[in-house]
């Protein structure tokens, strides 16, 4: 994971280049040069890409990452920066149950899982899934220390893990972390802690949510604006995991093509651990923690299952999860479940080869059954591929070959099991170096052989631009998600782009009308790259303008260079057209020199958002939304200095909403620190 680090590249598989590493670039300029981190205008011809949420502008540690850093050291920083936080979280988590090498073990299941790996592409969601040991740990301080300093410092904790990962942007993510919170809150409970502490541990998590509102709040506002904000049904249960991929727990690589949202393998190790149970069950230590664990994993698989399991569409229908899709996410559960049966497991077999137990061969007979129904699948899978009945059923299967390389890593694990059962202990640490064998092959085959790690000049050269291009210049981007974003690593403005919350815009971006209103200079075709010709300029004056609440049909009845569309009535223009020149023009602040001889309207080639802010001097005037996308004002007779600004409410509010909750968190924090008497 750290090669590309070491050899000044970066992982480019899937959206890591295509999303992350653009905007972190788009960020990391904007810190460089002072500019507002609010706004770009390199995506979609202006967005709230703060909102947009994922870049996590407003963490602390991204901050200073992108900051000090070059772009491609920051970028594999923070890549790797996430396992190794969830590393740690997790052992500290574990080392309360067992003892500390199964805890590593445990660790190492979790943080390398088959869904943080596979899911390497979505680097923000690992950092909040890094997150998500420390929140157990925090919420197990909170519900059970039995000193106040333990019980404040447990408060703290749980307000600032709960706000670090609101801050970064991934709101399903924070779900999935508070699905998890509240059922080992439960388990708790039932072992004993007492109920009272609920209400700091609530107060805890309303805290950091509200230490994460400069963050939230903004994320709102852009998912208001955004595509999804009205979402159907049939999104929500989009990616949702087919009941033919369960057999990946015990035949991986009996599927040719697994998609890394669609994966639940995590190592054989985890599968030959649930054997390990049936064998031992009379023996294993805290079978109730095992009991809870397995019911955990089963609950959160049948949520992946989503469409198929029957239980998700209910939860689709929640308020506040609607704008969620993927219920394949909650895997990660599962996986968090296998990690502390795991490193339970793990503690078993250690104790066993400690003490040179023999188990008899007879009692471990249940190790076979996962690799009998590996072999059978193998065979299955060898005999039909690419038959009739595998393509009726739109089945791709694996040959022998492949299929066999989950054969033989079960094959091996339960080798190993079986004689760790017999006391060899050399079997033990054997079975840790195959475990991390078994997760990398499984995780890293996409990042590797797929897409193997290049340098940013590599990346940025993926798209050819015209020659007569230059930065600065807006153009249309290629058709595909993996090049839309590429070329603003060179400068290049978009009129579209891909985002995870992409804008809702009146007219499509690939109508050469929206294309004009929207001053691209060139668009890729067929053909090749082609100038777009009779382009509006960056900024220019109109004094005929019509009220529309039809803007998308109407605006093809006009000459858009001379007349403009509003969804309000703007009255008392008069004049020719006069003259806009762009003074300055940075992301979040736009100066223009406009000289008009009468009322006119101002319009730019920038995207409209309430949070847009007309002045000259003095003198603020309302910004208004022209031909349905694009921001504008009217502007009086004479030569006027307008600048254009980006303070949308929301992240004001969201700023002093975090100022509040941190000062809240501190107060109690300390008040717990000094409380005499809590139970």
């Amino acid at each position: 994971m750290c090669i590309p680090l070491v050899t000044g590249r970066v992982f480019v598989w899937d959206d890591l280049a295509a999303f992350h590493l653009p905007v972190r670039h788009l960020y990391r300029e904007a810190l460089r040069t002072g500019d507002s981190v609010l706004w770009t205008p390199a995506l979609f011809s202006g967005a709230y890409l703060f909102g947009e949420g994922q870049v996590g502008m407003a963490h602390p540690f991204h901050w200073l990452l992108y900051r000090l850093l070059p772009l491609g050291v920051a970028f594999n920083v923070e890549l790797v920066s996430s396992y190794i936080v969830g590393l740690a979280g997790m052992w500290m988590l574990l080392r309360r149950r067992v003892s500390d090498e199964a805890a590593l073990f445990g660790a190492m299941v979790f943080a390398f899982s088959g869904f943080n790996l596979l899911h390497l592409s979505q680097m923000n969601a690992v950092a909040i899934v890094a997150h998500l040991p420390w929140v157990l740990l925090a919420i197990h301080s909170l519900l059970t220390s039995s000193t106040r300093q333990g019980r404040a410092a447990a408060f703290a904790g749980v307000a600032l893990l709960l706000a670090s990962q609101m801050l970064l942007g991934y709101l399903q993510y924070v779900w999935l972390t508070l699905v998890a919170a509240g059922c080992f809150v439960l388990w708790l409970l039932r072992g004993g802690a007492p109920t009272s502490r609920l209400v700091p541990l609530v107060a805890a998590a309303v805290l950091g949510v509200c230490v994460g509102g400069v963050q939230l709040l903004p994320t709102l506002d852009v998912l208001r604006h955004s595509v999804r904000a009205v979402t159907t049904l049939e999104f929500r249960l989009s990616y949702s995991v087919p009941p033919i991929n369960m057999v990946q727990f015990w035949s991986p690589y009996a599927l040719a093509s697994v998609g890394h949202d669609f994966g639940v393998y995590d190592s054989a190790f985890s599968t030959a651990a649930l054997a390990w149970l049936v064998v031992r069950w009379t023996a294993m230590k805290r079978r109730d923690l095992i009991l809870g664990l397995l019911a955990f994993a089963a609950l959160a698989l049948l949520l992946a299952l989503g469409r198929y399991g029957g239980v998700y569409p209910w939860l689709a229908e929640v308020p506040g999860l609607a704008s969620f899709r993927a219920p394949s996410r909650y895997v990660l559960l599962v996986h968090l479940a296998f990690a502390g049966i795991a490193a339970l497991v793990f503690e078993d077999l250690a104790d066993i080869t400690r003490r040179r137990e023999r188990i008899d061969v007879r009692r471990l007979w249940p190790l076979a059954v996962p690799l009998a129904l590996n072999l059978a699948t193998t065979v299955t899978a060898a005999t039909l591929v690419e038959s009739r009945w595998a393509t009726a059923h739109e089945l791709a299967l694996s040959g022998a070959a492949r299929a066999g390389v989950g054969s033989a890593l079960l094959g091996a694990t339960t080798l190993l099991l079986l004689m760790a059962g017999r006391g060899v202990r050399w079997a033990v640490p054997a079975l840790v170096v195959l475990v991390a064998f078994d997760l990398g092959l499984w995780g890293y085959r996409y990042a590797w052989r797929i897409a193997p790690p290049q340098t940013i000049d590599e990346i940025a050269a993926r798209v050819p631009l015209p020659d007569a291009a230059r930065p600065g210049d807006y153009v249309l981007p290629i058709q595909g998600q993996e090049k839309r974003n590429i070329p603003v690593l060179r400068g290049f403005r978009l009129s579209a782009g891909y985002l995870g919350l992409n804008p809702r815009a009146t007219l499509d971006y690939d109508d050469p009308l929206a294309q004009r209103l929207a001053g691209v200079a060139w668009r890729f075709t067929d053909a090749g790259w082609v100038r777009v010709e009779d382009t509006m300029p960056r900024a220019r004056l109109i004094s005929n303008v019509q009220s529309s609440d039809r803007i998308a049909e109407d605006i093809r009845h006009i000459d858009i260079a001379h007349m403009a569309l509003t969804d309000r009535a703007v009255d008392g223009l008069s004049g020719e057209p006069g003259q806009a020149r762009v003074v300055t023009d940075r992301p979040g602040r736009i100066v223009i020199q406009a000289t008009a001889p009468g009322t006119q309207l101002l319009v730019l080639t920038e995207r409209f958002h309430e949070g847009w802010r007309a002045r000259d001097g003095e003198r603020e005037y309302p910004a208004l939304r022209v031909d349905g996308d694009y921001v504008g004002c009217v502007i009086d007779a004479g030569t006027h200095r307008v600048t254009f600004t980006f303070a949308p409410a929301s992240a004001r509010n969201g700023l002093w909403l975090t100022i509040a909750g941190l000062a809240l968190t501190a107060v109690s924090t300390w008040r717990l620190w000094r409380q005499r008497r809590f139970r």
